[in-house]
C-alpha cells in the first residue's frame, strides 16, 4: 500500500527536495529558482485537469507495483548532526568477508547495515518504497522484473567495459571532497570517475565533458548514452507525477547541457533528456552524505563479469538512509531513484570477491543555472521570476 497522493500545489518554488541557489540574485542563481516553479505556473483549467488527471494515473500504478517498508518505532537512526560532524560509513559485508578498514589518518565511525532496518521483497512484479517525506517518497526500488527488462535492453558487457574504460582514462582517480568521500579496500587505489557536463572553474561556462573523456572511443560514448537514457527510462515509469512534471518544465524553460555524445546528430538519439551526469566506482562506498541536485538521483549497480542477470540473483550491496533506519537491498541491475537531499551513501559490498560497478545518474543544480552571470534571463524566464514572487 502506497501512501495517499499529495497535493499537486506547493508554496514557493523550491520544493524540498530540490536543491536551488536561493541566496543571490545573480541570473545564474534566477535560473535555477524559475527552473524550479516553471511546473507551478500553468493557470489553465484544461491543463490543471489534465495534469491532475495524470497524477492520479501514475499514483494508482505505484499503488499496484509498490510497497511501502514500515519501520519499528524504536529502529536504530542517526541525526543530521551526528551525520555532519562524523565521517559516516556502513559496512555490507556478509560474515565471510573482513571488516571495512580505513585508511591510514582517517578516523570514521563504520556501522554494520544490520543496525538499520533491513526489509527486501521477493516478488519481482513488487518494489519497495518509503511513506512520503515533503511531499514524494524519500526513494523507490523499482520492481525486479521492471529493472530487469529495462537494463537486458542493453549489452551489459559492452556497459561495463566502456565504464572501465573511463576509468582507465583517468591519471589520477577523481577526489570529492571530505564531505563526499569515497572509500575503497584499504591499500587500494580507488576507482571512481564521473562523465558528463561539468561546471567550468576557469570560465563561465559548463564543459560538455571533461577533458579527459576526449579519448574515449565513440563506441563507449554509445554505449554511456544507452545506459543513461534507460536509466531515465525507469525514472519516467516509477517516479510521481509531480517530481517529473517539475524537471520537464524546468527543462522547457532553461536549456541546460545534458549528457551526451560529442558525435551527437542532433536526432536524440545521443543524449539524454534531463539528466547531466554518471558517477561510478569499482568496489567503493561512501561517506554518509546530500547532494546538491535539482531532482532524484539513480542508482544502479552492475557486476562485472556477469553478462545476464537473474530474477533471484543475490544481494550484493545495500543502499543506506541512516536518518529514516534503512537499508535497501540491491541485486544486479536493480534501480533505486532517492531523493538526494536526504543523507545517504552505498554501503561496501556484501561479498569480498565480487567486483560491484556502482553509477549514479544526476542533474547537479549548478548544471541548470548554466554558470553564466553574464547570460540574461529570457524574456519568459524573467516572467517566470515575477509570477513566482507575486
Amino acid at each position: 500500500m502506497v501512501t495517499p497522493l499529495p497535493s499537486l500545489h506547493h508554496n514557493g518554488p523550491k520544493p524540498l527536495w530540490v536543491h536551488i541557489f536561493s541566496k543571490s540574485s545573480s541570473s545564474t542563481s534566477l535560473r535555477t529558482q524559475c527552473a524550479s516553479g516553471a511546473y507551478m505556473i500553468a493557470r489553465s483549467p484544461k491543463v490543471l485537469h489534465r495534469r491532475s488527471r495524470r497524477a492520479k494515473k501514475k499514483h494508482r500504478k505505484m499503488q499496484d507495483i509498490l510497497r511501502e517498508v514500515q519501520v519499528p518505532t524504536h529502529q536504530f537512526r542517526l541525526s543530521p548532526e551526528e551525520i555532519d560532524s562524523e565521517v559516516v560509513v556502513f559496512d555490507g559485508g556478509d560474515t565471510n568477508s573482513p571488516p571495512i578498514k580505513p585508511p591510514d589518518g582517517v578516523i570514521w565511525r563504520a556501522i554494520h547495515v544490520k543496525l538499520l532496518h533491513v526489509e527486501d521483497e521477493t516478488l519481482p512484479s513488487i518494489g519497495l518504497t518509503y511513506p512520503m517525506i515533503d511531499g514524494v517518497h524519500p526513494f523507490i526500488r523499482l520492481p525486479r522484473s521492471m529493472s530487469l527488462s529495462i537494463i537486458n535492453e542493453c549489452c551489459i558487457n559492452k556497459i561495463t567495459k566502456s565504464l572501465v574504460a573511463c576509468a582507465n582514462l583517468r591519471s589520477t582517480a577523481l577526489t570529492r571532497g571530505d564531505a563526499k568521500r569515497v572509500f575503497t579496500d584499504y591499500g587500494t587505489r580507488v576507482s571512481y570517475a564521473c562523465v558528463g557536463p561539468q561546471v567550468s572553474r576557469n570560465s563561465n561556462t559548463v564543459l560538455s565533458h571533461p577533458p579527459y573523456m576526449d579519448a574515449l572511443p565513440d563506441v563507449h560514448w554509445r554505449s554511456l548514452v544507452w545506459m543513461m537514457k534507460r536509466a531515465e527510462r525507469s525514472f519516467r515509469a516509477i517516479v510521481s507525477h509531480n517530481v517529473l512534471s517539475h524537471v520537464h518544465h524546468a527543462k522547457r524553460l532553461v536549456p541546460f547541457k545534458t549528457f551526451s555524445s560529442p558525435n551527437d546528430d542532433n536526432s536524440g538519439n545521443f543524449n539524454a533528456h534531463f539528466f547531466g551526469g554518471i558517477a561510478f566506482g569499482i568496489n567503493v562506498f561512501l561517506r554518509c552524505h546530500t547532494d546538491a541536485d535539482f531532482t532524484f538521483s539513480i542508482i544502479q549497480v552492475l557486476l562485472k563479469g556477469k553478462c545476464q542477470y537473474m530474477l533471484d540473483d543475490d544481494v550484493v550491496v545495500y543502499f543506506c538512509f541512516p536518518t529514516i533506519g534503512i537499508a535497501v537491498p540491491l541485486r544486479p541491475g536493480d534501480y533505486l531513484l532517492f531523493n538526494a537531499r536526504i543523507p545517504h551513501c552505498i554501503s561496501s559490498r556484501c561479498k569480498f570477491e565480487d567486483e560491484v560497478m556502482c553509477t549514479s545518474t544526476y542533474l547537479k543544480t549548478a548544471i541548470v543555472g548554466m554558470n553564466n552571470n553574464s547570460l540574461p534571463l529570457t524574456d519568459e524566464q524573467a516572467w517566470t521570476i515575477n509570477q513566482l514572487n507575486c
